[in-house]
């Protein structure tokens, strides 16, 4: 009966049938034949006994005297009992008194073998569904527990906490009645709001240096299920001091090697334009000196790197007019520029732009500079020689709007840290930290910066800075 037979995606199952029915026999032979495990009881105290001892997925009754009593002593045994009837339809006061039950479904004793095997099916299916499921979270709590830090399962529609390990219990001040999910409220209003979204199958979000119980944590938000997502805390506090203590140390010793520097700088230039050295010479003052204020540069930068990442600069914003800040930083890549046989175009919109630019952005000009000096050195060390880097400018939405855009493709193996410290590709003296400190000038900017990349499109660096103030 292959029509009848049972999906073989799901496994068998094992069932328990009280009655004298007597379809019961071709019902059992069939069941039998499809591997499912059988048993038969004709008596109430024997169902008990085998219910009790096998407790069995499925039980069937089928004209079956006391059923009743028998089916409400099961259910003090398991209330979840899975239970299906063969019923006699025109003795309504036999089953009338079983609607009341969770976990039950009915089906006319005359029915056709095919069609309660039907029935069964759907029971087969439900069962290995929840089975599935305490399976899942069994796995999960063994999981969990095992981890060495605070991990949490949540339900996103009711923002409540469905499972913590033992070390976010020990850590965190978790209560029983706390309807609140740890954590949350540390977070800014917009991340909040965005966190549980499932816009994207699966989302991964990643929240670093959360400021939460006195403590420091790096978060990780996955979602492992529909309207669940698993919430993974780790501890950083210490490797944050750490990595303060280290910058301190470094911000002083650039701090102690940028006047001896300057000092190298200004008898470098006497060299140049007032001592009377052998012109055979001269070109080693010249290299002294572009040398020294390579580093002069260098140590600024880092200098106020920072600054940026301890949140210690305030900007010295004023208005100034963006397309000069970009001409300014185009002049610092012209050496790359020839080497490469380079051409960069300016856009106002759509419209090419020669010498002057209307639009105004509002930051301190020297770190616009500095940004889009390394965005467009970035560029032209990416793009391929003999091809075209543009630059297209837009005023929108109160924002001055810069994409820099070049054949180069960045490579998958970095799109996903393109932005972070130390990341970088290909470059012989690459150090990754150009667009690293191009992102925390765009933010202390009060703007952003983004970026899309592809084989066919290139890759366009957005920046965006806000307009001045109408004050």
């Amino acid at each position: 009966m292959k029509d009848c037979c049972l999906e073989s995606s799901h496994r068998n199952l094992n069932i328990l049938i009280a009655g004298k029915n007597p379809q019961l026999h071709s019902l059992t032979l069939e069941l039998h034949n499809q591997g499912h495990s059988v048993s038969i009881a004709k008596m109430p105290r024997e169902t008990l006994f085998i219910y009790a001892s096998q407790q069995p997925d499925l039980i069937i009754f089928a004209e079956f005297e006391d059923t009743f009593e028998t089916f409400s002593s099961i259910r003090d045994i398991n209330p979840a009992a899975n239970t299906l009837f063969l019923l006699d339809v025109n003795k309504p006061e036999y089953f009338e008194p079983l609607f009341e039950f969770q976990n039950v479904s009915y089906i006319s004793s005359t029915a056709s073998i095919s069609k309660i095997i039907s029935q069964i099916s759907e029971f087969q299916k439900e069962i290995y569904r929840k089975k599935e499921i305490d399976d899942n979270s069994k796995l999960y709590d063994l999981i969990l527990q095992g981890l060495p830090f605070p991990a949490l399962l949540i339900c996103a529609s009711s923002s409540k906490t469905i499972l913590a390990n033992k070390s976010a219990l020990e850590t965190l001040p978790l209560k029983e009645s706390d309807s609140i999910v740890p954590f949350i409220p540390f977070l800014a209003e917009e991340v909040r709001n965005n966190l549980f979204t499932d816009q994207e199958a699966y989302r991964i979000h990643s929240l670093k240096s959360v400021f939460a119980y006195d403590r420091f944590w790096d978060l990780t938000i996955e979602q492992v299920a529909p309207s669940v997502f698993l919430l993974l805390s780790l501890d950083v506090t210490e490797q944050r001091k750490q990595l303060q203590l280290r910058e301190e140390m470094e911000r002083i010793a650039r701090h102690d090697l940028r006047s001896p520097t300057a000092t190298i700088v200004g008898m470098s230039r006497i060299l140049e334009t007032e001592a009377e050295i052998s012109p055979e010479y001269q070109p080693l003052a010249k290299i002294v000196r572009t040398t020294s204020e390579r580093m002069i540069r260098q140590i600024d930068t880092s200098l106020t790197l920072i600054r940026l990442e301890t949140g210690s600069l305030v900007a010295d914003a004023h208005p100034f007019n963006i397309f000069r800040a970009i001409t300014a930083a185009i002049g610092d890549v012209n050496q790359i520029v020839d080497e490469k046989k380079l051409n960069i175009e300016c856009y106002l919109d759509e419209t090419p732009l020669q010498d002057e630019c209307p639009l105004v952005c509002y930051g301190e000009a020297s770190l616009i500079i500095t940004m889009f000096s390394n965005l467009i050195k970035n560029a032209a060390e990416a793009a391929p020689d003999e091809s075209t880097i543009s630059v297209t400018m837009q005023d929108k939405d109160n924002q001055i709007i810069t994409t820099i855009n070049n054949q180069g493709e960045v490579p998958d193996s970095i799109q996903n840290s393109f932005f972070d410290r130390y990341a970088t590709h290909g470059k012989k003296n690459g150090t990754g930290l150009g667009t690293y400190s191009s992102k925390l000038i765009a933010k202390a900017s009060g703007g952003d910066l983004s970026f899309t990349s592809s084989f066919n499109q290139g890759t366009t660096l957005t920046a965006t800075l806000p307009k001045p103030p109408e004050n």
